[in-house]
């Protein structure tokens, strides 16, 4: 397994761990008559689908998908050097962003126009992350040999 889909693993078992802390301080905090403001359901759900979620899937994808020799020979057919070092910063450096600012920004200083340019610019970099993996798994994923030939099996 390379170590670029291991990292995606590791980092998306994390996010898996939190979202089951996060939900059951949510549960216990509304058991004990708490008012949890809606924010933070968002937040709990932006670490179960984009934390462990979309690094599991980017992770395997990266690993499972058919190589392409030919477009990169220098790293035996799977992608670009930095492109999934890149795609992993932007996206859970966006992510970490967003769950602390976004709160912040909502709860304490909605006025702030720093703490919107800063989810703003969390919300761009996942963006840029799930382009780059894109633009990874779109020239690996290729059509069948039949159909390159233009007949389908």
């Amino acid at each position: 397994m390379p170590l670029e889909t291991r990292r995606f693993a590791k980092t998306a078992m994390v996010f898996l761990f939190l979202t089951f802390l996060v939900g059951a301080a949510l549960t216990i905090a509304r058991g004990a008559g708490a008012s949890i403001p809606a924010i933070i359901g968002v937040e709990h759900a932006h670490l179960g689908l984009v934390g462990f979620l979309v690094n599991i899937v980017i992770g395997i994808a990266l690993w499972m998908l058919p190589l392409d020799r030919e477009r990169y020979p220098t790293t035996q057919g799977r992608y670009p050097d930095a492109a999934p070092t890149a795609c992993w910063w932007l996206l859970n450096g966006g992510l970490t962003i967003r769950v602390v600012a976004e709160p912040v920004q909502q709860l304490v200083n909605p006025s702030s126009f720093a703490l919107a340019a800063l989810v703003d610019a969390a919300a761009l970099a996942q963006l840029a992350a799930v382009g780059i993996f894109a633009a990874i798994a779109w020239h690996r994923i290729r059509p069948a040999a039949m159909e390159r030939f233009g007949t389908r099996a």
